[in-house]
């Protein structure tokens, strides 16, 4: 269908429906730790991040690297942490009376992290499937 919702049909499909929130995990990793970087350097909080946003990246790049082992916990984790984070940011900016265009990539990263969601529980089923189609040997 696209690079952010795909159709699912087999346990390869379904595989392949977590790289596009593989990737995405790796890219806020590495903007979200150039960011905590810069503001240790600097000793002032860039974007509303400080050193901490250090510590989130490493959690993205975890997230990132399970998705890819097509885990379902961490997907699962990556997708809540993912959509809680973007409310949260999503409210402080309506306080503040800043929405701008962010909320349209914030969707569309949640989708993509929605998808991969779908893809691992669907690449584990077609799997128990395939292992229930296979012939036991016997004596």
């Amino acid at each position: 269908m696209s690079w952010y919702w795909n159709e699912i049909g087999d346990k390869y499909s379904a595989q392949y429906a977590t790289t596009t929130a593989v990737w995405i995990s790796y890219l806020i990793a590495l903007a979200t730790g150039l960011i905590g970087i810069l503001s240790l350097a600097y000793r002032k909080p860039i974007l509303g991040l400080d050193g901490w946003a250090l510590l989130g990246a490493g959690l993205f790049v975890v997230v990132g690297w399970q998705i890819g082992r097509l885990s379902r916990a961490w997907a699962v984790i990556g997708f809540s942490v993912y959509v809680l984070g973007s409310l949260i940011n999503i409210g402080m900016r309506l306080a503040a009376g800043k929405f701008g265009w962010l909320p349209i990539m914030e969707t569309l990263f949640a989708v993509v992290y929605l998808n991969a969601l779908r893809g691992t529980f669907a690449y584990h089923k077609y799997l128990k499937l395939d292992e229930a189609a296979q012939p036991h040997g016997g004596a």
